[in-house]
């Protein structure tokens, strides 16, 4: 009786799995997001994260009667930050993050020369 061998068939079988089990690339899923400042504060001081990934602060901006916006896009996984400072005595700030048109984060706070800020991955 003669013995097969199974060498060749195993690494053919091998070879298979593999290929069935790689995952194909994905595109990357692309976003609209939008930085807003608002309030009722006359001047703030703003640092955010931009579309490079890099940190921009801008500042002082007078907020009245417009809100301040910067808007990008950006793919899944990416972080996103923006904090606003009040530079005055009084008034609110208001810093929103929005996502494909939905607010993805939101933070307010009151009073002299407060900060809001947002952050997270998208």
């Amino acid at each position: 009786m003669r013995k097969r061998n199974l060498t060749p068939i195993i690494f053919i079988f091998c070879l298979a799995l593999i290929a069935c089990s790689c995952d194909k690339p994905t595109e990357p899923e692309w976003h609209t997001v939008k930085y807003r400042v608002s309030g009722t504060a006359q001047s703030v001081d703003v640092t955010y994260e931009n579309s490079d990934g890099g940190t921009s602060q801008e500042g002082p901006i007078g907020i009245q009667p417009i809100a301040w916006m910067y808007t990008f896009s950006a793919t899944s996984g990416t972080w996103v930050y923006i904090s606003a400072q009040n530079q005055g005595e009084s008034g609110s700030v208001i810093v929103d993050i929005i996502k494909d048109g939905e607010t993805f984060k939101h933070s307010r706070s009151e009073g002299a020369y407060v900060i809001a800020t947002c952050s997270g991955t998208i």
